[in-house]
């Protein structure tokens, strides 16, 4: 598992979907084991990657670093302005037909 870093969205993503189509108990009104296990499953997937991630040894770039602390920050208004100036028109077809 070293060097993964995962997008956390994914992992929501299936814990949302199991929780959604997966009852909670089965229709005898049991807990339904498989869903607590699907889940418990992904979060034991999320714990292995956070405890691989103690064994990162970044280094720092310094060029990176000042390039990164330059970057200029723009509040929201500045953001969407910019965001609708280069954003394509929304008639743009794209498909070389």
């Amino acid at each position: 598992m070293q060097g993964t870093i995962p997008y956390l969205g994914t992992f929501l993503t299936d814990l949302t979907m199991i929780d959604a189509a997966i009852p909670d108990y089965l229709p005898n009104g049991l807990i339904n084991f498989d869903k607590r296990r699907k889940e418990f499953e992904i979060l034991a997937q999320i714990k292995l990657l956070q405890s691989s991630a103690n064994n990162y040894d970044i280094k720092v770039d310094p060029e990176f670093q000042m390039w990164f602390n330059s970057i200029q920050v723009f509040d929201e208004k500045k953001s969407y302005e910019l965001s609708c100036l280069i954003e394509p028109p929304e008639n743009t077809n794209f498909s070389n037909k």
